[in-house]
């Protein structure tokens, strides 16, 4: 795009304000507003940007690269076993919305018990979904931005409905009790900001319409996210966003009472028979496996066991599989899973593809891995290796892949690196190629997150890294402080009045990938969505002769009022960042916030903001002032484009809506970092196949699974 863009004409009407002791004139602040004069330039920079995107040369490339490697790691569930069915949560081939069957085998096509799209067949939607333990009956919740809750229990063998809503709507997470006649529902209100819920247990009856319904009496005050239960039905627990907080005895009369109240840390984990079987960070950064047993509260940490000790990996949760338990950590900045006994032995490790992510699929926050047999099933995938479900067997040690993966780039080389930190800490990060990048400098995307300790492990979350090393690029996973990837520790290192170690990181790896040879500023790119897409913008207004383009998905930019919207300020959130209503925080928030760190005359790079009309936690308006911003105070001739999806955030939207933003992303980088069409054409018509034919012929050569040394190609999957 060589030359500068016709821009919609944007007043500036300063507002002068103080916050946090900071004093500032804001010219586009009438941009925060949803006004008919603020949406209709908004509708004109979104078809600017349209017309940009798919009107280069490398839009047609870029649409069949992203057709091709489309996928994502939220639309892939494991199969659960409950009962004698198999339950599968799945999207068809060309739906928009995901269905749930029931089948007497992991992948038999079976019978359609839910279609979200029969239920929501106007708009975007989520739902959850529970099988009582015989698998008999099925708790299924529905949600979406536009329209009111839905809760239902269905009869999963006649599709009957046996429970027809609760006295109080709202989003419910079910944990069934032992008899599967019983259950703990867990109800969000929407209409409630601050995450209120209201606990229930909740017995059916055979009317729908009047099921045995017993509010419990947790404090006023308590936002409980989820209830667990033994197999035995005896001990229940109420967990908060990061550990449990009451237990009950449902043996006895006896109500809610505290549960680890004055012990310090985050506690992950499952109720095992009498003990609570938890990964924590109490006394250890990186994480250790506890015990904990039930019957005194918690407190008493003599009788606390010690299962695992810590160790150079992160440990990330615990799930109880049978007789054994499966240890999820973060070894290298990748998932490593280990069977562990139930008193702490340990029996060896599941064998993995490559480097890469493992998650239950969907959000579901019982572990990585679900239950399934005598073993375990869960989802697996790299960043160039399309999420695949996996089950493996504990009695015969074997890994069965229950799916095929939509794509994989075959021939993709990882090479682990670090970067000298500014405090001398060494930043890994990791390059995925195809082919040596001492033939560099080549066209090269960093993307990361650093933020609300969240691993950012290298998972298929989109096909544009697998496209972008496809067609010939590089692509770097960059481990920022602030994430969660090497425990607390790395994590506290970059929050609050230090997060400006999370973009000092970014500049590390971006310098040092110059340095090497590897690539050059002028064809740097730099990506990130959410808190990931605040470090990627302030990077290139603190450096922007280091990068040549950005794309920030959903960003949040103006730091100093970001509060002002009651969805955007999370306790995490504010947690991470500071709050700017403190002068203290004020002052380091106001010295690394992307929109008031734009400065006239400056030469910047190309920069693509990509919003979400419907996104609360992320609203449009701090795309829509950076864009305006951006526009004003550059000099050079590369684009400041705002596209503003009317949909909802990224993990909502249908595929072909996610589809299409991966690929304006991608024609947007190819042809801003030169990515030259001949080598396109080349690599999608040439040998490097990911069609299904070829990953069959790669298999017949496969060598025995294993973890792949630093450096080398990645190693083929298990075969089924």
């Amino acid at each position: 795009m060589p030359d500068r863009p016709d821009y919609p004409i944007t007043p500036l009407r300063p507002r002068s304000h103080r916050i946090g002791g900071i004093e500032f004139d804001d010219p586009y602040q009438w941009l925060e507003v949803d006004s008919p004069e603020t949406l209709a330039w908004q509708w004109a920079q979104d078809r600017l940007a349209v017309r940009r995107l798919r009107g280069g040369p490398a839009w047609e490339q870029a649409l069949a690269a992203a057709r091709r490697f489309h996928a994502s790691v939220l639309d892939h569930h494991p199969p659960e076993p409950h009962g004698r069915w198999w339950f599968r949560e799945h999207v068809p081939r060309g739906a928009r919305l995901p269905v749930l069957d029931v089948s007497d085998t992991p992948t038999g096509r079976g019978r359609r018990v839910v279609d979200l799209a029969e239920l929501v067949p106007d708009g975007p939607a989520t739902m959850l979904w529970q099988p009582s333990p015989n698998g008999r009956l099925l708790a299924l919740s529905v949600g979406g931005p536009a329209r009111p809750p839905l809760f239902r229990v269905i009869d999963t063998a006649t599709g009957d409905v046996v429970v027809d809503g609760l006295p109080r709507p709202g989003h419910c997470r079910v944990t069934w009790l032992p008899d599967s006649r019983r259950f703990f529902a867990v109800v969000v209100d929407p209409a409630r900001p601050d995450g209120a819920t209201q606990v229930l247990l909740v017995r059916v009856t055979g009317n729908a319409a009047r099921p045995e319904i017993e509010p419990q009496a947790l404090p006023p005050g308590f936002a409980a996210r989820r209830i667990t239960v033994c197999q035995e039905g005896r001990w229940a627990l109420a967990h908060g966003p990061s550990r449990p907080h009451y237990q009950r005895d449902l043996y006895s009369s006896v109500s809610w009472r505290p549960f680890l109240r004055t012990v310090p840390g985050s506690f992950r984990g499952t109720v095992v028979g009498d003990r609570f079987v938890a990964v924590t960070d109490d006394r250890g950064p990186r994480g250790r496996l506890v015990a904990i047993p039930l019957s005194d509260g918690g407190l008493d940490r003599r009788r606390w066991r010690e299962l695992v000790p810590p160790g150079d990996a992160v440990m990330s949760s615990v799930t109880a599989v049978g007789a054994e338990l499966v240890l999820a950590e973060h070894a290298d900045g990748a998932t490593r899973l280990r069977r562990i006994g139930v008193d702490g032995g340990v029996r060896g490790e599941i064998p993995l593809p490559e480097p890469g992510m493992v998650g239950a699929g969907g959000g579901r926050d019982t572990g990585l891995v679900a239950p399934a047999g005598a073993g375990c099933a869960f989802v697996f995938s790299s960043l160039t290796r399309a999420p695949t479900v996996y089950r493996y067997d504990f009695p015969t040690s074997a890994l069965h892949r229950l799916t095929r993966p939509h794509a994989v780039v075959d021939d993709a080389r990882v090479i682990e690196a670090t970067a000298p930190g500014v405090d001398g800490t060494p930043i890994p990060y990791k390059v995925v190629l195809r082919g040596d990048p001492e033939r560099g400098p080549l066209p090269a995307v960093i993307g990361g997150h650093g933020a609300l300790n969240v691993a950012w492990l290298p998972a298929y979350l989109s096909g544009l890294p697998a496209a972008w090393v496809h067609l010939g690029g590089i692509y770097v996973h960059a481990h920022l402080r602030g994430g969660g990837e090497y425990g607390a520790d790395w994590w506290r290192a970059a929050r609050r009045r230090t997060k400006q170690t999370t973009v000092d990181d970014l500049h590390a790896i971006a310098a040092d990938l110059v340095r090497r040879g590897w690539t050059s500023p002028d064809r740097l790119g730099v990506v990130g969505a959410s808190l990931g897409a605040l470090a990627s913008v302030a990077a290139i207004t603190q450096r922007p002769g280091l990068y040549r383009a950005c794309v920030a998905t959903l960003p949040l930019l103006d730091l100093l009022r970001y509060r002002q919207d009651r969805a955007t300020p999370a306790d995490a959130v504010i947690a991470d960042l500071g709050d700017p209503d403190t002068p203290e925080d004020a002052a380091v928030l106001h010295s690394y916030s992307p929109y008031h760190q734009v400065r006239r005359g400056t030469h910047y790079p190309a920069v693509l903001l990509d919003c979400a009309a419907l996104d609360r936690s992320c609203p449009t308006w701090h795309g829509r002032k950076m864009a305006a911003r951006l526009q004003a105070a550059t000099v050079g001739p590369h684009p400041v484009l705002l596209r503003v999806r009317q949909t909802g955030p990224a993990r909502e939207n249908g595929q072909e809506d996610r589809l299409l933003r991966e690929a304006e992303q991608l024609a947007f980088l190819m042809t801003e970092l030169g990515l030259c069409s001949a080598a396109v054409s080349s690599a999608l018509t040439g040998s490097a196949s990911v069609s299904v034919l070829s990953e069959s012929r790669r298999r017949a050569g496969a060598r025995p699974a294993g973890r792949r040394p630093r450096g080398s190609t990645a190693a083929p999957a298990p075969s089924p």
